[in-house]
Parts: structure tokens; C-alpha cells; sequence
């Protein structure tokens, strides 16, 4: 059980096994240079986004894969649109995950560190949960563009895949 002080750290989400397009895994200079993978999924993603007709939740992540040494994006989709842009189709897993946010500023490096250490601790001393090593941690970028400007930084949220503790 979780201690009344602790609850308010962390909140569990569990995403839905899907279908994501994906940017694949984007390494070094291609992950950033302007005709990258990561920038044309970028621009792809843009127009795809604008034909949603709710701004209610987010459908993208973004993930580091440490086997490959490098970033991915994924936008989950319910129906593969016609136009992939050439990105490929993932199967992703879902499941569930202890979230926190951090203030994604160039000033502030740091804080994703202090954010995941905060997280780590929490799920180790949880009492119910684990860690689930076969899965990636996923970011996403929260809060709008105007929301950002007012407050001086843009603000991420860190997805730290979990499981439910076992008995032993």
C-alpha cells in the first residue's frame, strides 16, 4: 500500500496495446538534422494531427531504445491512415506506467534525472509495484505552445514502465 504522503508523486496510466506509425529508431545526426527521419515524422505527424477533431489526450510518445542507441517517435492510431509517409507500422504493447512530469528546458537539463530518481524510488517503495524492464520509458511533450510562453519552459511528461509486484 502507498502512504498518504507518497500518492500524489506519481499517477499510474495504462495505455491500450495498438498500432503505432512510427519514426523508427533515429541515431547521432540523423536524429535532429533537418531532412532526418525524426524531422519528417515531425512534419508527417503535423498533418496528421490536424485532422483530429479532439485535442482531448495525446497519442504520440517518443522513446529511447537503448539496444539501438537512439530515439524514436510513434503516433498511436486506431485506423492506418492511407498516407504513412513511408513510416512503418508497430505493434505497441502498452501497459502500465508510473508518470511524473519535468520542465523539458535547455537551462534545466537536469530535471528529467531528478524526475526518473523520483520515479525509481517511488515505484521501488511502492509496495505493489516493479519496474518492467522489457519495455521503454516514453516521453511526451504536454501543455500548449501559448501555455509555454507564459511560463518560461515547456513542460514533458515521463512514462516509466511498470508492472504489478508478485508474490513470492
Amino acid at each position: 500500500m502507498i502512504n498518504a504522503e507518497d500518492r500524489n508523486k506519481a499517477r499510474i496510466i495504462e495505455l491500450p496495446t495498438c498500432e503505432m506509425v512510427t519514426s523508427g529508431i533515429c541515431a547521432g545526426k540523423e536524429a535532429s538534422s533537418e531532412n532526418g527521419r525524426l524531422r519528417r515524422f515531425e512534419k508527417w505527424f503535423a498533418k496528421q494531427d490536424a485532422l483530429r477533431k479532439d485535442r482531448f489526450y495525446s497519442r504520440d510518445f517518443m522513446w529511447w531504445d537503448e539496444k539501438a542507441g537512439g530515439s524514436a517517435w510513434g503516433l498511436a492510431v486506431t485506423d492506418i491512415p492511407e498516407d504513412t509517409g513511408g513510416f512503418d507500422i508497430i505493434d505497441f504493447p502498452g501497459g502500465l506506467y508510473a508518470v511524473a512530469n519535468f520542465v523539458d528546458d535547455a537551462d534545466a537539463p537536469g530535471d528529467v534525472f531528478t524526475v526518473v530518481g523520483m520515479l525509481n524510488a517511488w515505484v521501488d517503495n511502492s509496495g505493489c509495484f516493479e519496474a518492467d524492464p522489457n519495455r521503454n520509458y516514453l516521453n511526451h511533450f504536454i501543455g500548449t505552445r501559448r501555455a509555454a510562453e507564459s511560463m518560461g519552459y515547456h513542460q514533458q511528461d515521463i512514462y516509466m514502465p511498470i508492472r504489478i509486484r508478485e508474490e513470492k
